[in-house]
């Protein structure tokens, strides 16, 4: 190799290693930029609910007009209006820990002059009631500000006024049906075998009578 070769070579060999070595450079500021904003996000939100799943002997809610009430007895949980229905445990304790670390976006500093009502408290859209073994606790949700696409809400604990996210809303947006077990194949097969079984019985009855 020509010692002009091999000038031009060392050369591009140490731009290829000065643009790898810039290139990690980037993703590593990249990177820790992101977290950064993560983190400021996160410390930005505000705690709305903290508890565990199995902390809880009873919620409620309303959703479309109906009024839902489950109730934790000797470790499973059973809708207090419907006890016969089976529910899904795991989907429910699901439910639970969502419920159980709800945030708010920001807290509203209300105007002298504002009132309830200015916020949809005088009719709110759906109360929330938890009860834990330390007591019970509830939070309020209010009208939607359709601009910012958020509610307002209020707990239990004070009077301050929040915006949530339309997330926080609707992980209430369950009926009991939602959280029924369905039932397992083999015991539906079983079933439908019992029936035939039950049915070719009468049928010979008849032809015995």
């Amino acid at each position: 190799m020509q010692k002009k070769q091999l000038i031009q070579f060392s050369l591009l060999l140490v731009l290829i290693l000065i643009l790898a070595g810039a290139y990690a450079g980037i993703r590593s500021y990249n990177s820790n930029e992101e977290k950064k904003i993560e983190q400021q996000e996160a410390d930005a939100k505000i705690t709305l609910t903290s508890f565990q799943p199995k902390s809880i002997t009873d919620i409620s809610y309303d959703f479309d007009g109906t009024q839902y009430t489950f109730s934790n007895a000797q470790g499973e949980w059973k809708l207090s209006e419907n006890t016969e229905m089976v529910l899904d445990q795991e989907k429910f304790e699901s439910f639970l820990e969502d419920a159980g670390s709800l945030t708010a976006v920001q807290e509203i500093e209300p105007e002298a002059a504002d009132d309830e009502e200015d916020y949809g408290f005088d009719n709110p859209l759906r109360t929330v009631s938890v009860t834990t073994e330390k007591g019970t606790s509830s939070l309020t949700f209010g009208m939607k500000n359709e601009m910012l696409g958020q509610y307002y809400l209020k707990t239990s604990e004070s009077s301050r006024i929040y915006l949530v996210e339309e997330s926080v809303y609707t992980v209430f947006d369950k009926t009991a049906e939602d959280f029924e077990k369905e039932e397992d194949e083999e015991t539906q097969t079983d079933t439908d075998e019992q029936d035939i079984d039950m049915e070719g019985e009468d049928a010979q009855t008849k032809s015995d009578e």
